[in-house]
């Protein structure tokens, strides 16, 4: 029964990303890409090869940043220290297990999870393993920490409490997964006073890192329709945390902003997300699951801007790069949108096998994970 559950799973994440294995016209197809007159250039300030990259599953690795240090993991499990500025590895070490979600680096920890359902704990100064503990469910999305309490959370609807020294356990919540969901969970946020976590019945919880008790809970979308398909309400892009303020989006659901200490909700609009969202002064961009890119109001949830002319081509989530947004379809084009008012500004071919793991940015700089384990960074600019 496990094994059909995950064709099905599989089968409905072709379905999802557009891009059609049968010859006959569906209308469905990716739309073709328009020439346009491009009023901005991308410029690759470094670029490196950094293992074997995401692998033939649907993980979503993605690097993450501290100070001048990149730190990046492939699905072999190497993990990889790079100097930002340059690209060049400061370290190098191999885990003896393949990798299912990561990297994050909070707290002077490095945290991973392997295949196998282990959360591993590493040096950030040399990648030496510090800890590491089995859970009871496969880890797909990157474990957090406050420095206390290492959370991670299963694809079975569990949300873990781990020591972030020993990796004990401390509690854990269970909250069953309807029937069909998406392959994947978000990553929670862990702070002093509340975790944070999406499920994928379209709850939105917070619970007390200490002991696990339920704060507040918020429904982000409410199942619909007859099929289990329609039904599918995943919590599934990882929420930002602002001021306050809880960023939360839902497929075929809402996005929604919630007050942090209370889950009241402050503004939502109806939507269809799966994909990580993007912050920048008071506008929040998402991508929707039809690839149309939305720029919000992040203070009135009022709609600034769309941009449709790029649908259905798997678009990832967006990412600041200067002045401009950008996105990298499923063809490994990225596209970059002005952030005022969402018009195509360039196009380049930065990866031929994609990069649907969440971008990186310092603002300036943008950092590219491409499928295939190519790390590069760019810098936009008028032309």
């Amino acid at each position: 029964m496990k094994s059909i559950k995950w064709i099905v799973l599989i089968n409905v994440l072709l379905l999802l990303s557009g891009c059609s294995i049968f010859a006959k016209k569906t209308g469905n197809e990716p739309v073709k890409l328009v020439k346009f007159e491009a009023t901005a250039k991308v410029n690759r300030v470094w670029s490196t090869n950094v293992g074997a990259g995401q692998g033939p599953g649907f993980t979503r690795l993605s690097p993450t940043i501290d100070g001048d240090r990149i730190y990046t993991v492939d699905h072999q499990g190497e993990v990889i220290a790079l100097n930002r500025s340059n690209g060049k590895k400061i370290w190098t070490r191999k885990l003896r297990d393949a990798v299912s979600a990561g990297i994050t680096m909070e707290h002077g920890l490095l945290l991973i999870a392997t295949a196998a359902g282990e959360v591993v704990a590493l040096t950030a100064a040399d990648g030496q393993e510090l800890w590491r503990n089995q859970l009871e469910g496969e880890v797909l999305a990157a474990p957090r920490t406050n420095g206390q309490v290492v959370a991670a959370q299963t694809i079975n609807g569990r949300i873990y409490a781990m020591d972030a020294k020993t990796g004990k356990d401390l509690w854990f919540y269970e909250n069953p997964p309807p029937v069909l969901t998406l392959r994947g969970t978000p990553s929670p946020i862990v702070t002093d006073n509340a975790i944070y976590a999406g499920f994928s019945n379209g709850r939105f919880m917070a619970f007390n890192p200490d002991n696990g008790s339920i704060l507040w809970e918020q429904r982000i979308a409410i199942p619909q329709g007859r099929s289990e398909l329609s039904r599918m309400v995943d919590v599934h892009a990882t929420p930002i945390l602002h001021e306050g303020i809880l960023y939360v989006s839902a497929y075929q659901g809402k996005i929604a902003a919630l007050a942090r200490g209370t889950g009241s909700g402050i503004w939502s609009q109806d939507s269809s997300s799966s994909e990580s969202m993007a912050l920048f002064g008071n506008t929040l961009y998402l991508t929707q699951s039809d690839s149309r890119v939305v720029a919000y109001n992040a203070i009135t949830g009022e709609i600034l801007w769309e941009n449709g002319e790029m649908l259905r081509r798997g678009l990832n989530g967006p990412q600041i790069i200067g002045d401009y947004l950008a996105v990298v379809d499923y063809k490994g084009y990225m596209h970059l949108l002005r952030r005022d008012n969402g018009e195509l500004a360039a196009r380049t071919r930065v990866n031929r096998k994609g990069a649907r793991g969440a971008m990186l940015t310092d603002g300036e700089i943008l950092y590219v994970y491409g499928n295939n384990g190519k790390l590069a960074a760019y810098r936009a600019a008028e032309k």
